[in-house]
């Protein structure tokens, strides 16, 4: 198991404070040194932790000295927890929980979507279908699954939604570009479709369908595993 740097034990010891409530949001972090005789490491490391923190907008240093913890600015109250995920999530992992809730999320979402969501979703497969970038098609992606959750009419969920796709956003970009298929907008509109019909069971489907494909192309192409077994195949030859 590899072992934690003194900066992402900094990192870890802060994100436990905020998550447990014992710093709140507003409130400022212990100083360098205080942080630094709690770890028993250096200075350097505290503020490499904090630049850290820092950088995923956790924590932001005021002027005039210290460092606070930043308000959240929406209603997610989980996204407290996003820190959290930025450092640890493994998109494999990510994908699996994303299978059992876009699921969940897309069987409601056929039952309670509006005729004015119903537009919303067209123009955005419409987009796909014209996007000029792998970055723009994540942006419609992100879109047209939000807005999926959103009418699911669960609040708790579409907030546990928002928390993935930041996740995926500022952290997992790069490994989402690497599985892209010419049938992505299609696959999107089968969704679409079976929504528009207040189909349920068959945007379920289509859901899974789509996100397991998804996980058998990235496990196929880009997992060590897979590679390891590609070499041992080609050395047996």
């Amino acid at each position: 198991m590899k072992t934690k740097s003194k900066s992402e034990q900094v990192y870890d010891y802060i994100e436990e404070l905020v998550i447990s409530g014992e710093i709140k949001p507003g409130e400022r972090l212990p100083s360098e040194a205080k942080l630094g005789d709690a770890l028993n490491v250096s200075r350097v490391s505290v503020r490499a932790g904090i630049e850290k923190l820092s950088a995923i907008g956790l924590v932001s240093k005021k002027k005039g000295g210290g460092t606070y913890v930043n308000r959240t600015k929406n209603e997610n109250y989980l996204s407290v927890f996003t820190p959290t995920l930025l450092h640890n999530t493994d998109y494999l992992e990510l994908l699996d929980v994303r299978r059992a809730l876009d699921s969940l999320s897309v069987q409601l979402c056929a039952k309670n979507i509006t005729e004015a969501g119903i537009r919303k979703l067209s123009d955005i497969i419409d987009s796909m279908e014209n996007a000029e970038s792998d970055f723009d098609f994540f942006e419609y992606d992100k879109k047209f699954h939000l807005l999926i959750s959103k009418y699911s009419k669960n609040r708790f969920l579409h907030n546990i939604h928002l928390i993935i796709w930041d996740v995926m956003q500022k952290r997992l970009r790069t490994k989402y570009n690497k599985v892209t298929s010419s049938d992505r907008v299609d696959e999107h509109r089968k969704i679409y479709d079976a929504i528009v019909h207040k189909d349920a069971d068959l945007a379920r489907i289509y859901t899974v369908r789509h996100l397991e494909e998804i996980i058998d192309t990235f496990v196929c192409e880009y997992t060590p595993e897979y590679d390891e077994a590609k070499n041992i195949k080609s050395v047996s030859r």
